[in-house]
């Protein structure tokens, strides 16, 4: 073999020798991916595991409970309104004096609290009549002798109504006197006090 031959065959043995990569390195990518998933899913089962899910759903019939008993929970609707007590031969009663725009929530049989002038009794009583139509404050006046410091009592037009006490035991020594009422027109449910639920559960 001469030196021709010699060099040639060096260089064919330098020649660049490629790689190919063996298959089986894909199945491990793929078994490496599958195994990954398979891990994440047992993180997500261990998140939610069953505790978790029985303190959320007693969590959520808590919330449900509760805000039906709110619902079922009502509170009164009062009007206010104030007036003068009158001794009516041997009865009791009080004339009071309401905004003119409640007239068509008043009605006879309604419980009313009375408080007394300034020695802050308090009496109790129903609703027997109310006025059909809203009177003006001179007509108020003139029909119930409200005269010096009880013209007061009206300043615009009103609903009238008179209220039977209860008790008249003590009630005659308050004749005369000027009260202040809270006449039950109905009640609402508590949701309704709610900011934003108010409008919903009117």
């Amino acid at each position: 073999m001469n030196a021709t031959q010699t060099d040639s065959c060096a260089l064919q043995d330098r020649s660049p020798v490629i790689m190919v990569p063996p298959k089986h390195t894909i199945f491990r990518e793929r078994a490496l991916e599958s195994y990954i998933q398979r891990r994440e899913r047992g993180v997500l089962l261990r998140l939610v595991s069953p505790p978790t899910l029985i303190f959320s759903w007693l969590l959520l019939l808590l919330l449900l409970g509760a805000g039906m008993l709110a619902w079922s929970i009502h509170v009164p609707v009062s009007v206010a309104g104030q007036g003068v007590l009158n001794s009516s031969g041997q009865q009791m009663e009080a004339v009071l004096f309401l905004p003119a725009n409640q007239l068509t929530r008043l009605h006879s049989g309604q419980p009313t609290k009375l408080i007394i002038g300034s020695t802050g009794a308090n009496l109790q009583g129903v609703v027997e009549t109310v006025e059909p139509r809203v009177i003006s404050p001179q007509e108020a006046r003139t029909r119930f002798n409200l005269q010096g410091s009880l013209a007061s009592l009206v300043t615009g037009p009103s609903s009238v109504i008179t209220v039977r006490l209860k008790s008249e035991v003590f009630a005659e020594i308050y004749a005369g006197s000027v009260c202040v009422a809270q006449v039950q027109v109905g009640s609402q449910s508590v949701l309704s006090l709610i900011p934003g639920l108010n409008q919903i559960f009117k």
